[in-house]
């Protein structure tokens, strides 16, 4: 069937050309039972032999954000027996935590996700974590830094493998991934959180991208060229910004004369790559320091002081 070769095919391709999953991994896959990871898990069995996997398991994580959540556990439960798969499951009440600690809901619901997942990774003894990350989700990620004024970097948004994460559906669109899934008759569970309009990503997804979209049906394909242009760019920047702070770094310190002359964009990478700030207004600080004498305050306890031909770090008192 063509809505399954589709997926098949897009993720076999991407395997040979990163060299995703290496030869005799053992897998744990991220398992919310939604229609992304459903199909990732199916999909993965279907390929088990050409990975060559030596164990593929899942690991769910409720949030407990809402009522549903225990009857989606209780899914991603029966799916895996029915798959005769293992499967590991946390939780934490993820509204409480950041309510109390004053943090954004989805920064807290990933930073204990992906706690939960590596410490099964590395309990359990897995080699990787697979997500069901595809191309809708790298546009949304995308847009999404770029409202946030984020540079190049940002725009980027992420990779098919991060550390121990890969994602195998990385160039597989969210209309191909539910063609497969009723291809294949696969049962999955909504996410209704998934259409709440609270969420920024949701807003990105209903509201930005179909109108992108009705200029340009092709948006996500165009957006994944234009990704790899820039990629190439960006690690030709990266390779020259290394180079010039190769060649200014005189101990905790940078000779200014070094810096002075280069192309403002190599000039704001070296300080973001020796001083660690990410933060535009203060990157822009430091490159006045490159003209004139005076000092930056960068928090955490450290500041950047201009001193005659040198601009050095310098831990506060």
């Amino acid at each position: 069937m063509k809505e399954v070769s589709v997926l098949i095919r897009k993720v076999v391709r991407l395997q040979r050309e990163e060299k995703l999953i290496p030869p005799g991994s053992s897998l744990l896959v991220a398992f919310s039972g939604g229609v992304d990871s459903v199909s990732l898990v199916d999909a993965l069995l279907e390929l088990r032999d050409f990975l060559n996997l030596k164990k593929l398991s899942l690991a769910h994580f409720n949030h407990r954000l809402r009522k549903e959540a225990d009857e989606e556990e209780e899914f991603c439960r029966e799916f895996a027996r029915s798959r005769e798969l293992d499967i590991f499951v946390g939780a934490e009440d993820v509204g409480e935590v950041a309510r109390r600690e004053g943090r954004n809901l989805e920064e807290v619901a990933r930073e204990l996700r992906y706690a939960f997942l590596r410490k099964v990774k590395n309990e359990r003894g897995y080699d990787l974590i697979a997500t069901a990350h595809h191309l809708n989700d790298l546009v949304e990620t995308a847009l999404i830094w770029l409202s946030r004024g984020a540079g190049l970097e940002g725009f980027l948004a992420f990779e098919p493998r991060e550390g121990d994460v890969v994602r195998p559906l990385y160039g597989v669109k969210r209309e191909e991934i539910l063609s497969y899934a009723e291809a294949r008759g696969l049962r999955w569970v909504e996410d209704t959180s998934n259409t709440d309009p609270r969420f920024f990503r949701n807003r990105v997804r209903m509201e930005v991208i179909p109108v992108l979209k009705s200029m340009n049906p092709n948006l996500e394909e165009t957006f994944l060229r234009t990704r790899r242009i820039l990629k190439d760019e960006n690690e030709l920047l990266e390779e020259l910004s290394m180079n010039a702070l190769k060649g200014a770094k005189e101990g905790n310190c940078l000779r200014v004369k070094e810096l002075q002359g280069s192309h403002v964009a190599v000039q704001r990478r070296v300080l973001r790559l020796f001083t660690g700030v990410r933060n535009f207004s203060k990157i822009e600080q430091l490159r006045n320091l490159l003209k004139r004498g005076g000092e930056v305050d960068l928090g955490e306890g450290l500041r950047a002081v201009r001193k005659g031909k040198l601009l050095c770090l310098k831990k506060k008192g």
